[in-house]
């Protein structure tokens, strides 16, 4: 079969998609790859793909511009004759469903992971976006969502029906790439947080935590390691992060491509993020490498911790809980320190294994 896997960047599907891919092409599939051309095009063209460049803009809200990418989406179904096509990301399960009303022998399966900021407050985008997956949701065949939750709000509001969807924990993750490397505890717990420097990601709550318990545990560390998104409406200026790091609140390790080894030497990933997520990679790969979790009890992040067992859960945006569940890190025990990292990794290894993901993705392309 023709396969077709859609995003809004090269770099999503090469770090979220590789291993579906590897294993689609593995079964015989013909794999193409539909998205922009950025520096991991070439990467997954190593993999076996045929790709094709799209025209997108994935944060653009121009109509006209996004008229065009629908368009291009068209013309590329018409020369590829895709049997199936896979979408991910917000503008290709909408524009490629769209599409797909004019292709009624595509399979059409949808990858809902994470609602973001859009859905959080009631305006007219929200409206917008409702009436957007009403209409093209009807032509998906199959629809993938990260959590419950969103699942749930779907459901409540009457977007999709309950028949075609299915549910995932998050993209999954290679437990065999990510593994335990540092269980014991040292005099200096180090902290880390793995996200692209967005201000939802809650990075300012982070360094302005890092900077309080820094003054009364001196013995603690905190890094930020992700690239830094221009064309993202809440992106954090890198001027601003080199500033952060100058005046000693937390180190930055820039960005980069092998995650298990940079958090390999840190007790504790965090992320404070506020607005809805699917299940943060980042947070999967923790638990697989047996580090400690900090997370907020927001929509996708609380899947990924079992309070007080693999980690603490704090509340979004604010201070004073962050604070509290660093300093409940703080005062762990040995023993409590060690078991919860080993908790940890045996919740990764139960839920988050990313071959639970393939098979099902794979079945629902073959028909299972």
């Amino acid at each position: 079969m023709n396969v077709v896997f859609s995003a809004n960047t090269s770099w999503y599907l090469y770090n979220f998609r590789q291993n579906t891919i590897r294993r689609c092409i593995k079964k015989g599939h013909s794999v193409y790859i539909i998205a922009p051309e950025d520096e991991y095009t070439e990467k997954l063209v190593s993999l076996g793909v045929k790709k094709y460049n799209l025209f997108l803009n994935g944060s653009s809200l121009n109509p006209f511009v996004d008229i065009v990418s629908v368009f291009h989406l068209f013309l590329l179904y018409f020369f590829i004759k895709p049997d199936v096509v896979c979408n991910f990301t917000p503008k290709l399960n909408v524009y490629s469903s769209l599409v797909s009303f004019f292709y009624p022998k595509i399979k059409v399966i949808n990858n809902i992971s994470g609602l973001g900021s859009a859905f959080v407050s009631n305006n007219i985008k929200k409206s917008m976006l409702h009436i957007l997956y009403k209409i093209t949701q009807r032509r998906a065949d199959i629809i993938f969502f990260q959590n419950n939750d969103d699942l749930s709000y779907f459901l409540e509001h009457r977007l999709v029906q309950e028949i075609k969807t299915r549910c995932v924990i998050g993209s999954g993750v290679d437990i065999n790439k990510f593994k335990v490397t540092k269980i014991d505890r040292e005099k200096c717990i180090k902290f880390i947080l793995v996200a692209r420097l967005i201000e939802h990601k809650g990075i300012r709550l982070y360094v302005e935590a890092a900077r309080l318990i820094k003054s009364k545990y001196p013995f603690t560390h905190f890094a930020l390691l992700g690239p830094s998104i221009d064309s993202h409406p809440s992106s954090i200026n890198l001027d601003e992060v080199h500033r952060w790091t100058e005046l000693g609140y937390i180190d930055y390790l820039g960005h980069s491509d092998d995650v298990a080894n940079v958090i390999a030497d840190f007790d504790c990933v965090v992320l404070p993020s506020y607005y809805r997520e699917g299940v943060p990679k980042s947070l999967l790969e923790a638990a697989a490498s047996g580090k400690i979790i900090i997370t907020t009890n927001t929509v996708g992040c609380r899947d990924s911790v079992i309070e007080n067992v693999t980690g603490f859960l704090c509340e979004p945006r604010s201070l004073e809980s962050l604070i509290g569940a660093l300093e409940r890190v703080l005062q762990l025990n040995e023993n409590e320190f060690i078991n919860m990292k080993i908790s940890a990794r045996h919740l990764a290894e139960e839920k988050f294994d990313e071959n639970i993901n393939i098979k099902k993705y794979i079945d629902s392309i073959e028909n299972k």
